[in-house]
């Protein structure tokens, strides 16, 4: 039987997947009538004492606890700490031997490995759900939901836009709040959202490059091959990948001064949907690493320009050097 106090949420969409985790913190305080203290855990940052620790919990001494742990890397296949892949599972077997009344766990993570342990434990013991990528379907009703819960009347055409565009939820969900300040309870058309929207040609590139700064590899040489079939060019999206990597070094600069948010959008003159995605992925790379791939970025463009090796045998490379940690 499997514990159902115990998740595992997998799956590319992070917004999809977040907004599993405050339905399961709402059922948890509807249940119970009390407050539910909330534990995130960083996953890249994690130690097995320190798992281990913030799992343990008594339902006599404390309120009920939410516990999530964000995409650790010891669930992917370029695992950074693989060697301690084998603490971290000692540390789930434990705690699903008990009973934990009053605490949830949510484990997460962007793909499902099929050949890793601690995968194969958590598929058999815990509520495995996967989140698929939206379809185009699911976003115009989402999208018209959320506009209207706003006071807002979006055109067909403007949802069918946004259900095109290829970005993710998180994206379009701070554009419809933008254009929704913008036309309080008027009519968005397509115009409107057109000229919100990032360029057609940065759209498409954005899946990759968005990959790219989750480390995803799998995710990164499916976008890229997707790019590929439809004729985009690799020189787009190495220009693309750098624009990107360049906010990202800038964000985590500031980030790092102590700046908030809203100071990082002021002094960068980025939108503040796109520092919030930075300030996620920021901690994904250090400098040594970010140095590294702008000297990679570098001599990639000298190679394209200038000889003529495969440029798929190139991106590709510089895919796996970027997703290596």
């Amino acid at each position: 039987m499997k514990n159902e106090n115990v998740f595992f949420l997998w799956g590319e969409e992070a917004y999809l997947i977040d907004r599993e985790i405050k339905a399961i913190q709402r059922r948890m305080q509807e249940a119970s009538g009390e407050e539910i203290e909330l534990v995130l855990l960083d996953g890249d940052d994690l130690s097995p004492g320190q798992f281990r620790n913030n799992l343990e919990y008594s339902s006599l001494f404390a309120q009920q606890r939410l516990v999530v742990v964000k995409r650790p890397p010891w669930l992917g296949k370029y695992r950074r700490k693989a060697a301690k892949a084998d603490e971290f599972k000692k540390v789930l077997e434990d705690y699903l031997k008990e009973d934990h009344e009053g605490q949830i766990v949510v484990i997460t993570a962007a793909e499902h490995d099929g050949n890793n342990g601690i995968v194969k434990l958590l598929d058999k013991q815990v509520t495995a759900i996967q989140f698929k990528t939206a379809t185009p379907q699911f976003v115009s009703k989402w999208a018209t939901d959320e506009f209207m819960a706003r006071g807002c009347n979006p055109a067909a055409d403007a949802v069918g836009m946004l259900a095109r565009s290829g970005q993710d939820l998180y994206y379009m969900e701070n554009l419809i709040e933008k254009l929704s300040l913008m036309y309080p309870q008027g009519k968005i058309t397509a115009a409107d959202v057109e000229e919100e929207l990032e360029n057609k040609e940065e759209i498409k590139v954005f899946k990759l490059t968005d990959a790219l700064l989750n480390r995803n590899l799998s995710a990164s040489f499916a976008a890229f091959y997707q790019l590929r079939e439809q004729g985009e060019h690799p020189l787009l999206f190495l220009y693309m990948i750098v624009r990107q990597f360049i906010s990202l070094g800038k964000v985590k600069y500031y980030h790092e001064k102590g700046y908030g948010k809203a100071e990082i959008a002021s002094s960068t003159g980025m939108k503040d949907f796109t520092v919030q995605k930075m300030m996620s992925c920021s901690r994904q790379f250090n400098w040594a690493e970010l140095q590294n791939l702008f000297e990679l970025f570098m001599q990639l463009d000298i190679t394209m320009k200038s000889s003529s090796q495969d440029e798929n045998m190139l991106m590709e490379s510089m895919m796996v050097q970027i997703c290596s940690k």
